[in-house]
């Protein structure tokens, strides 16, 4: 039976679609979401301090650092949980990893090698994303097998490594319903898919779409990671 892992969003950006700007992001507040994401099923709480949203606007490592690594300390410290944090930048990551983080999301595609050195450095888990146009399957599929051979280089060991094809991210609704539907082709790499799905602008933004987008990439032989803003709803909708 294929694994179906559950990552929690916890944005600590005020600049976020979901929960950022609608709450005061207090110790209390997040470590409640946190609490009650592992509660309604998250195995990873995926932390991030820099909005991604189309037309975002770039802010400082310091102030991305300043919205993220306390909080991972915290839960690390209250709550049994793995961390991912989400960022492309290297200041960052290592103060995430040095706070507790076990995942780097790292959304860029190793656009800095240093991320992946600080993967390894920290024996952590390393997301490659793909972003921009889908040329074909195996265009991607060139850009993952190059990827890896860095962060292998780099000292990451193929355990470590996952992989995820950026849904959103440069790519149109047709696009990204195309890799959703042929998840199975990068089944060669015997390495876990992270799909981000829930709540991107192809989907409608409901959750409904969301779940119907996360249904087809249940077809892949892989273990599956689903980042999802509603965990207790993919969660029951997944036991059906």
């Amino acid at each position: 039976m294929q694994k179906v892992i559950l990552m929690g969003i916890l944005n600590t950006s005020p600049e976020s679609f979901f929960d950022g700007g609608q709450v005061e992001l207090t110790q209390d507040y997040v470590l409640n979401k946190a609490q009650n994401l592992i509660t309604q099923g998250a195995s990873i709480i995926d932390i991030g301090g820099q909005s991604t949203r189309p037309g975002y606007t770039e802010i400082s490592a310091e102030e991305e650092i300043t919205r993220t690594a306390p909080f991972i300390s915290l839960i690390k410290q209250e709550i049994k949980a793995k961390i991912s944090v989400d960022s492309y930048k290297a200041p960052v990551i290592k103060t995430a990893l040095q706070a507790g983080a076990d995942i780097v999301n790292d959304i860029s595609g190793l656009k800095d090698e240093n991320i992946a050195k600080l993967a390894a450095d920290y024996n952590a888990k390393l997301v490659i994303m793909h972003s921009g146009k889908v040329k074909n399957l195996e265009n991607i599929s060139e850009f993952f097998e190059m990827k890896i051979k860095q962060a292998k280089a780099c000292g990451v060991k193929k355990e470590n490594l996952i992989l995820d094809i950026g849904l959103g991210f440069g790519k149109t609704a047709e696009e990204n319903w195309f890799l959703l539907e042929n998840l199975s082709y990068f089944d060669n790499f015997d390495l876990p898919m992270l799909i981000g799905a829930s709540r991107k602008r192809f989907t409608g933004k409901t959750l409904d779409n969301s779940l119907k987008a996360a249904k087809s990439a249940l077809k892949i032989k892989a273990p599956l990671i689903l980042r999802v803003h509603e965990v207790k709803e993919t969660k029951e909708a997944l036991n059906l």
